[in-house]
């Protein structure tokens, strides 16, 4: 979308008269405050190297005749695209051309403009809204994900959506194209070894493979740390998702049932293991392993 030859001629008078901007301004004097800090402000120095004709496309007859005949462009009614395209003028890494083209919102028909507030905003980003409000506007089945008693904690402004998501260079969601682990570990580094033994659903890097979310949910959970199903005392649920095997004993060695344990009673590594194939904990001695977890000598 180029500017017209109308509108190439009339820039230098514009500038003549203290700048498109204040000319814009003598008339739309509601949007002074607004245009005064940020990103897209009108100041002639740091960030502020826009006018009002950077994105308000139309006839130079808008100011010098009867605006209400010669409207100027509104990047606000301007469909997803053509928005897309305005915005990409300035905003044009490989990232942020992404975003525009190729990303699940891109996909979705999101506009630059449902998430960003171009005129001014109190919030990192030029975001509309804060997060993670601005994201349960179209991601409501995540804000029921927040509710549960276990959750991230993105409500209470400890974290952002963006934390996790949107943060690749390329402008694909970064679970997508990084994988959940990579996403997971850049703040669990504690689990990402390497490990000479590790554990298989930890060894994927991919959504797809599962990995992290073969075990947690990624947002929220009626289960302690996130966990998908239940993990304690005689309910398996979460690892015999998996490990569904004939050798697995009901009861103890002893004849007895197990007294309230779970499996990590015994499989206390269980992201991944220095010492134990079965991320058992240390040997104590050659016959036994966590010998002394449950009798203390």
């Amino acid at each position: 979308m180029a500017l017209g030859t109308g509108l190439l001629l009339a820039l230098p008078v514009l500038a003549a008269q203290g700048g498109a901007g204040q000319v814009c301004l003598d008339c739309h004097e509601d949007q002074a405050s607004s245009l005064e800090f940020g990103p897209h402000s009108l100041s002639p120095t740091g960030e502020g190297r826009l006018n009002c004709l950077s994105c308000h496309d139309g006839d130079p007859r808008h100011w010098e005749d009867d605006p209400s005949s010669y409207p100027m462009a509104n990047p606000a009614d301007m469909g997803v695209e053509e928005a897309g395209r305005l915005c990409s003028r300035c905003h044009d890494s490989v990232h942020q051309i992404n975003q525009q083209t190729v990303s699940p919102h891109a996909a979705a028909g999101v506009s630059c403009l449902a998430c960003h507030q171009v005129h001014g905003s109190e919030f990192r980003g030029s975001l509309a809204a804060a997060q993670p409000g601005l994201c349960f506007g179209c991601h409501a089945g995540q804000r029921a994900d927040f509710a549960q008693p276990f959750h991230h904690p993105a409500d209470e402004g400890i974290m952002d959506c963006s934390d996790c998501h949107l943060k690749s260079d390329d402008g694909w969601d970064s679970l997508v194209m990084r994988g959940g682990d990579a996403v997971c570990l850049g703040c669990h580094a504690e689990f990402q070894g390497p490990f000479p033994f590790e554990h298989q659903a930890g060894v994927g890097y991919s959504t797809e493979e599962g990995s992290c979310l073969n075990c947690h949910e990624p947002h929220g959970s009626a289960h302690p740390r996130l966990l998908k199903q239940p993990y304690e005392g005689p309910h398996f649920q979460l690892c015999s998702q998996c490990h569904s095997v004939p050798g697995h004993r009901d009861n103890s060695q002893h004849g007895t049932e197990w007294a309230d344990m779970d499996c990590g009673e015994c499989h206390v590594d269980i992201h991944g293991s220095y010492t134990s194939s079965k991320f058992f904990a240390p040997i104590i001695e050659a016959q036994g392993c966590n010998t002394l977890g449950c009798h203390q000598r």
